[in-house]
């Protein structure tokens, strides 16, 4: 096994819940399977007035409300954390962490290895970004990455501007834009199962495919997040980001090469040929719902702590969408996704077309290729074989591949994989500056009419509203429970 290189890793907004549900597990995970060097240091930063021994607890406290924690290695492991108190808001306390930063370099003897990690509000990106930009240059011989989660941006006008302020002091190639879906196992293996199978790729075109469909469902609402979520909903919050990304590594072509910046071309490229959405067919492809008080007296999405009363923000959003490429075309692409569904859930269902078989005295049921994401990992392929007895008889039968039963605890928390690809450097993960400004292109092709789009309730713990079945009715389909 080759360590990681050792690098200080700086987290800013470590006292959040995304520090404790995800990273510091992650870390630990690192940590024990031996891929962390022995001189890495992690340096959290916060508001909260904490000591060492205050901050080493919350982190011990996060990894064991996550995964079972060794005795033996945790002192070990809380050793490498370091917490440093200041308002990041403030560009005059910057220079106290800088001098931090220098220190535990000197105590450790490792060179200027540096991954920040923006773990906080969307509006203080550019403060914080800005304030390493000015204060920390990269050393020559040595790396310095940014990473931030999304949002980024609310439009393409938004991202853009956002974009050229970090470009003013980070090449491309260090800034990491997360989107933590593409961390999860199946996605990673969606590229696998297509390019290492003949069986697959061959017949994934419109030739052979009658249509998709992607679902994301989450069988809660919004929880805390409602002062975030009323302000972005889910065209921004699942579909520009998560959404697209997996619709890209299905449907793209092969990349030329199969690298970073070769998988990254084609999926610019795929983006890029998605039909945008135009007045004439919105009302068609577009359904928008918001989660009202359920069955059992679940509480309505504009009852939830910080969502206007009023509020017109979408919790559930149907597409359609049209690839206007030649392996695609004609083919079209159903997503749903919503909060406070029926269950938690995510798959995509690729459905072929319908065999013509003429002795057969009823059609034979479509083939389909399912890829199971959450919360079973597996992948599924449906056909037909002849009925046992002495009549023609067609019936579906199943062959189920079941990743989380054949490789139970294998699959690696998204994270995991993210923060090790960030210190090696391997951009596979990360979306490009390209891919952003593509899909919002696309999204506010559709933003631009949002107001012109009614917002149906749905009851919480439904699968959204019935306008949606509606939809795929007029195009002569039905959502597939799979």
């Amino acid at each position: 096994m080759n360590q990681l290189k050792p690098a200080l890793m700086i987290l800013f907004g470590s006292t959040g819940d995304l520090a404790a549900k995800k990273l510091f597990p992650s870390l630990y995970t690192l940590f024990t399977d031996g891929w962390l060097a022995p001189q890495t240091r992690v340096l959290g930063i916060g508001r909260r007035d904490w000591s060492q021994a205050d901050f080493q607890d919350t982190v011990l406290t996060a990894v064991r409300a996550s995964q079972p924690v060794r005795g033996d290695d945790v002192s070990d492991f809380l050793e490498i954390f370091t917490y440093h108190q200041m308002d990041i808001s403030q560009p005059d306390d910057y220079t106290a962490l800088w001098r931090t930063v220098e220190h535990m370099e000197e105590a450790v003897g490792f060179s200027h290895n540096r991954l920040f990690f923006l773990a906080t509000a969307p509006e203080l990106f550019p403060v914080v970004a800005d304030q390493i930009g000015r204060g920390q240059p990269r050393v020559p011989g040595s790396f310095r990455r940014l990473m931030i989660e999304k949002p980024f941006g609310r439009d393409l006008a938004s991202a853009r501007n956002f974009n050229q302020h970090l470009r003013r002091y980070f090449e491309e190639e260090e800034i990491l834009r997360i989107d933590h879906y593409l961390g999860k196992e199946m996605l990673q293996n969606i590229l696998v199962l297509r390019f290492a199978n003949h069986l697959f790729e061959p017949t994934l075109s419109a030739e052979h495919i009658d249509h998709i469909q992607i679902t994301i469902s989450e069988k809660i609402g919004i929880g805390q997040r409602g002062g975030y979520y009323d302000h972005s909903g889910a065209l921004r919050d699942m579909v520009q980001n998560h959404i697209l990304q997996l619709l890209a590594l299905l449907t793209m072509e092969r990349p030329e090469r199969f690298d970073s910046e070769g998988l990254r071309d084609a999926k610019v490229k795929l983006f890029r040929s998605i039909r945008h959405f135009s007045t004439d067919i919105l009302t068609e492809a577009v359904v928008l719902g918001q989660y009202a008080t359920g069955p059992a007296d679940e509480k309505a999405y504009r009852s939830e702590k910080g969502v206007d009363p009023e509020s017109t923000t979408e919790t559930f959003a149907a597409l359609r969408f049209d690839i206007d490429n030649p392996r695609w075309q004609g083919t079209p692409v159903f997503v749903r996704t919503g909060k406070y569904m029926a269950r938690r859930h995510a798959s995509i269902t690729i459905v072929y077309k319908q065999s013509a078989y003429p002795s057969l005295p009823q059609p034979a049921e479509p083939n389909r290729l399912i890829i199971r994401i959450q919360p079973a990992e597996g992948v599924d392929l449906r056909y037909n074989i002849k009925k046992p007895g002495t009549e023609l008889t067609a019936i579906p039968v199943e062959m189920d591949f079941c990743q989380t039963c054949n490789f139970p605890g294998q699959s690696a928390e998204a994270y995991v994989k993210l923060l090790m690809d960030a210190w090696r450097g391997d951009l596979n993960l990360f979306t490009r500056w390209d891919e952003i400004e593509a899909t919002w292109t696309l999204i506010d092709s559709l933003l631009d009419q949002r107001d012109d789009l009614p917002v149906y309730p749905y009851p919480a713990g439904r699968d959204g509203p019935e306008q949606a079945d509606e939809m795929m009715s007029r195009h002569q389909r039905q959502w597939l429970d799979v």
